[in-house]
């Protein structure tokens, strides 16, 4: 049995979650949230340059065009929360393929990329888009399936490092900026540097009325399952905590 949000699973599946992944998926979600949170508040580097790669450049450009202004501003911070947890576990990584499947993992929630309500997934499918992106950007087929594979199992409870290093951090920070997950790893005071470079204002709002809306459409999607799950309340709970960091 394929492995949920891997190559071979979005193969067989296209996203959608069958009876049999859905028991998987839920335990995992419940193996995550009864896990202890560990502390230690880095002090980690958030004074980072994209990579000046054509492809980068060409991503960027594609980005900020199509990506309304909450969900820009997370995919730059989704980029940087990755690259400081790299540096805290010791990971070596491409730095052109994490910024690019950072800026494209969540193209489909774009006006003009969103899927229409018979795609099983919209992670599955915004890898499709993103793959297309970097090949039209000049990128060769090894990279688009890194970033295309990355971006369809970030979605999952938990990537591996063994899926590859991009993927993995692709999951650790959009996770973080999302739920929050591992931010007491970072110090507050490099969590204040990415929060002013790249703000949260208007991101919770806006990403939680795109997951009602997939929770709606695709209930049998991980993002439809962990809607029900109560994702709303982990988003919730996060940006509480997030405004609490910032009083005085």
């Amino acid at each position: 049995m394929a492995a949920i949000g891997s190559p071979d699973w979005v193969a067989e599946t296209n996203g959608a979650l069958g009876l049999r992944d859905q028991v998987r998926f839920v335990a995992q979600a419940i193996v995550r949230e009864l896990a202890p949170r560990r502390g230690g508040g880095a002090v980690l580097a958030a004074d980072r340059t994209p990579p000046s790669t054509a492809i980068a450049q060409h991503v960027t450009d594609f980005a900020r065009t199509v990506l309304p202004a909450p969900l820009l501003h997370h995919s730059m911070r989704s980029w940087l929360w990755a690259c400081m947890l790299a540096d805290l576990d010791r990971i070596e990584y491409d730095d052109e393929r994490l910024y690019v499947a950072a800026l494209l993992h969540d193209v489909a929630l774009s006006d003009s990329h969103r899927p229409g309500p018979v795609a099983a997934c919209f992670a599955v499918h915004g890898a499709t888009v993103a793959r297309d992106v970097v090949i039209g950007a000049g990128g060769g087929a090894a990279f688009a399936d890194d970033v295309a594979d990355a971006i369809a199992a970030h979605f999952n409870v938990a990537v591996p490092l063994s899926w590859g290093a991009e993927a993995h951090l692709l999951h650790a920070g959009t996770h973080l900026d999302v739920v929050g997950l591992r931010r007491l790893e970072i110090a507050r005071s490099s969590v204040d540097e990415v929060h002013a470079r790249e703000p949260r204002a208007g991101f919770a709002g806006h990403f939680l009325a795109a997951m009602r809306e997939e929770g709606r459409l695709r209930k049998s999607s991980r993002a439809g399952l962990l809607w029900r799950l109560g994702m709303e309340r982990s988003v919730r709970r996060a940006e509480r905590a997030v405004a609490c960091e910032d009083q005085p």
